[in-house]
């Protein structure tokens, strides 16, 4: 059993959580049965399940693809330098940026882990510049390089892209980040 003192033990959570979206994909298509069903509407009873379903669903590959490298990589990253906190952002990013999107968004079916991305993505970013150790400035630093774009898709430009699940998701990452920037022990 790998360590999550070790990039690939920090990568479990993230790794099973994209399993769990590839096998929800191929599960639609072999089964031929539409799970775009079970993301979030909101306000209504029945869009309560896609609070937790919402992540593992996906309108097509290029959007599970889209959604798949950043939650490995802003998992990895969350696991491997922040551990004793991980896995508490994680399910705050998880649940809450749902919550929100169930609350708020417009009425839509509102699918894919991209709000999920967005909150590990802010926080990452947010959390270095709060914390203001080098470490954590170097990560924010790296995310923000690397995932800048983020700052944008916060905005109403493509009305079949879930701008409210991002939204939703940057609230909860820089929520999280002034949160956890006071804990003595984060790495």
């Amino acid at each position: 059993m790998a360590s999550e003192s070790t990039i690939f033990g920090s990568s479990i959570v993230p790794f099973r959580l994209v399993f769990l979206m590839w096998a929800a994909f191929y599960l639609e298509i072999l089964l031929n049965f539409p799970l775009n069903d079970f993301g979030i509407t909101p306000r209504t009873f029945h869009g309560l399940i896609g609070i937790f379903t919402m992540p593992l669903i996906h309108g097509d590959v290029l959007h599970l693809i889209s959604n798949t490298v950043p939650m490995l990589f802003l998992g990895a990253v969350l696991f491997f330098f922040y551990k004793p906190i991980g896995g508490q952002v994680f399910t705050r990013a998880y649940f809450w940026t749902n919550i929100l999107v169930w609350l708020f968004a417009r009425p839509a079916n509102h699918i894919g882990a991209s709000g999920l991305v967005y909150a590990l993505a802010f926080f990452l970013i947010f959390f270095g510049f709060l914390r203001r150790d080098f470490m954590s400035i170097i990560i924010s630093l790296t995310v923000l390089i690397l995932y800048g774009g983020v700052f944008y898709g916060v905005l109403p430009t493509d009305p079949r892209v879930s701008w409210e699940s991002h939204f939703a998701g940057a609230l909860v990452g820089v929520g999280s980040a002034i949160t956890f920037s006071g804990k003595k022990k984060v790495s």
